[in-house]
């Protein structure tokens, strides 16, 4: 199944595709998508006035705007889970501890890094701007594969995540993680939530980044998660240690694309970023 949302005259109205039928849902999406992992039923009946194809090229067709697939009611991030070169996590003006990076005492450490990252007003869907802050010289997108989650930590679903992050202020101090990480436009999701049913191996899905500036690609990365290092189900358990989430939490598992600080978002680029089986995550960007 994937499930998907839109606006339309100021009302939420939730959609399943399954077996390339439309399914308009009779109960809250979070709710939809427990009922599906439970027994694989939805409640809702079929339609056909709905075209998605024109809603995901254009974001709005007539009164109906494409949104983000459900509101969360808790973000989580996990960082530095990826294989990648040394060279990412000895940048220059990066803290250390005792001589090495931050970066690189979280790669070598046993517990992987874990934080908060939002709320549902903070996050924005497909065809939403997210925010360069306005403190912040150098801001990335990372383009992650994140999980849904039920309260028992039961994945639930796959979507595409945008973990939007101030590098120049993270950098700085890892005191001031969550002013580089939580703000109002530094979380895009979606455009769907696709059910573990089809998704065959969360390991072997190819992420690709494209920032696109006056037209042009101005940056182009890609990493498959089969080189995801600490695996979902092992940043799953440390979220849930002496923690309690709600259903419909996400966390977001990491990311192996990190754009050079010559790659920093600018106001008016566009970030594009596509996993297998999980279509594309089309995001403007501007500048507070």
């Amino acid at each position: 199944m994937k499930l998907f949302r839109v606006l339309k005259r100021g009302y939420y109205i939730s959609y399943a595709i399954i077996n390339n039928n439309i399914i308009r849902l009779d109960e809250d999406p979070i709710k939809a998508l427990i009922r599906y992992f439970e027994n694989k039923e939805v409640l809702g009946d079929k339609v056909c006035e709905i075209n998605i194809e024109a809603l995901l090229k254009n974001f709005q067709v007539s009164e109906m705007k494409i949104t983000k697939p459900i509101d969360p009611p808790e973000v989580w991030g996990s960082g530095i889970s990826y294989e990648v070169s040394r060279a990412r996590y000895s940048e220059e003006n990066v803290a250390k501890i005792l001589d090495k990076t931050i970066y690189e005492k979280v790669y070598e450490a046993a517990r992987p890094e874990i934080f908060f990252k939002g709320t549902a007003n903070r996050c924005v869907g497909h065809g939403e701007p997210i925010v360069i802050r306005r403190d912040s010289q150098w801001t990335l997108p990372e383009p992650e594969l994140a999980v849904v989650l039920d309260s028992n930590g039961n994945i639930l679903g796959y979507t595409i995540m945008d973990d939007v992050s101030a590098r120049d202020i993270e950098a700085e101090n890892p005191l001031y993680l969550p002013q580089s990480k939580i703000y109002v436009g530094s979380c895009a999701f979606g455009p769907f939530i696709v059910t573990p049913d089809e998704i065959r191996d969360p390991y072997n899905l190819e992420i690709t980044l494209k920032i696109i500036r006056e037209g042009k690609v101005f940056y182009e990365g890609s990493v498959n998660t089969s080189k995801m290092r600490r695996k979902i189900q092992e940043q799953i358990e440390y979220l849930l240690r002496d923690n309690l989430i709600p259903d419909g939490t996400i966390l977001t598992t990491g990311t192996g694309i990190v754009p050079g600080r010559e790659h920093g978002l600018k106001n008016g680029d566009i970030v594009e970023i596509s996993i297998t089986n999980l279509g594309t995550l089309i995001t403007p960007v501007i500048q507070k």
